[in-house]
């Protein structure tokens, strides 16, 4: 992405750090801690996870007819396979027989046929019963209606976007709301996966997306993997709609002044970052995007999360393998899962001894708390 697609952005954040005075929000402010220990928030923030497009995967990994994989990030599994008619389709991995989990292995390549263990009834590509043993024992069977139940899921801007329960769901375009000018330029310039990890996260979901909405932490938490590489405690923010876009300078962001904006690589300067209502969140590096998707669990104080790391084009050195393979020992290992994680499993350990009511939120941590209210107004919409 070039400097020059956000000129006036950065001359405002040029002249911040140039004053050494970020954005701010007006007072201070607080989250209250049930928000990440009450169950009932909880079933709440699912119920609303069903009704909105969520990222599960890169189009490169089901990209040929008979591809597929398995997706349980959600605590349902679903079965997402490319057809033979090049579409794409996601649909409850479980066999309409008796119930059971259809297929086990977690992707694949080349399927032809589904077939359950335990009675061997076999589905196609398509999501169709094909095949049903000893058929004569099932009289009348309409083998039409006992096809795979199907979700809805959209291919857009090289990801796999899916729905759960698609009543009421809003429509790709209309979820997004103004932030397709990023994501299509993300996506013309990161057509690759490198990198594909989950983990699972003894903090609440909405812990970790925090750490992307403040700038206030890095010189301190990160001071061991990226903190020198960023001015302290600035960054400029903007919400569009349900979604925060924010741009975190970078040392050399001064240098701009001196530079071609049509030429200048933008993430050079500054760390551009988009939190994706309500779970996932894109940090785009100099040479390449981290794509991290944040899961409820099954208690408050659990999560999953999900980690891609998308790059230009699959490697064709050695030596650019290795650079690759070094940004994921210092953003994955180091940055992400040894300080942010870490950090966030620290704070629901305090959050569930009772140890305060309230996260307090300082002038510069302002974009937390305008995440946090469009939660909260999306909660009071979809109602009980």
């Amino acid at each position: 992405m070039k400097a020059d697609f956000y000129r006036d952005q950065l001359t405002d954040l040029v002249s911040m750090v140039e004053s050494g005075s970020g954005q701010q929000g007006d007072a201070l402010a607080s989250i209250p801690a049930s928000e990440f220990t009450c169950p009932e928030r909880l079933a709440a923030e699912k119920a609303l996870f069903r009704r909105l497009p969520l990222i599960v995967g890169h189009s490169s990994q089901v990209a040929e007819p008979g591809d597929y994989m398995v997706h349980e990030d959600l605590g349902t599994s679903y079965l997402i396979v490319r057809g033979r008619d090049g579409t794409l389709r996601a649909f409850l991995n479980y066999c309409q027989h008796r119930g059971t989990r259809l297929v086990q292995k977690a992707s694949g390549s080349s399927a032809q046929r589904f077939t359950c263990p335990y009675h061997a009834w076999s589905y196609d590509i398509q999501g169709r019963l094909a095949s049903v043993p000893r058929e004569d024992l099932f009289p009348c069977l309409d083998q039409e209606s006992k096809g795979l139940k199907q979700v809805r899921l959209d291919e857009r801007f090289g990801l796999l976007w899916l729905v759960q329960d698609p009543d009421g769901a809003p429509p790709l375009n209309e979820y997004l709301d103004g932030i397709e000018a990023e994501l299509t330029a993300i996506a013309g310039e990161n057509k690759a996966l490198w990198f594909n990890r989950t983990r699972n996260l003894k903090a609440n979901w909405k812990l970790p997306l925090n750490a992307f909405l403040e700038s206030y932490h890095i010189a301190v938490l990160h001071r061991h993997s990226v903190g020198r590489f960023f001015v302290r405690h600035i960054a400029l923010s903007e919400q569009r709609g349900q979604h925060i876009w924010s741009l975190v300078p970078r040392s050399s962001i001064l240098e701009l002044k001196d530079a071609n904006w049509s030429d200048a690589n933008l993430q050079d300067y500054v760390t551009p970052s988009y939190i994706l209502f309500p779970n996932a969140c894109f940090v785009l590096h100099p040479t390449s995007v981290s794509v991290l998707t944040l899961y409820p669990g099954e208690r408050p104080g659990e999560s999953t999360w999900n980690h891609m790391l998308l790059i230009p084009e699959m490697p064709q050195t050695d030596e650019e393998a290795r650079h690759y393979d070094k940004t994921i020992e210092v953003l994955d290992g180091m940055t992400y899962e040894a300080e942010d994680f870490w950090v966030s499993e620290q704070m629901q350990q305090g959050l569930d001894a009772g140890a305060i009511d309230n996260l307090t939120l300082g002038l510069t941590e302002h974009m937390i708390l305008a995440f946090h209210d469009t939660i909260n107004r999306a909660l009071e919409t979809a109602g009980p």
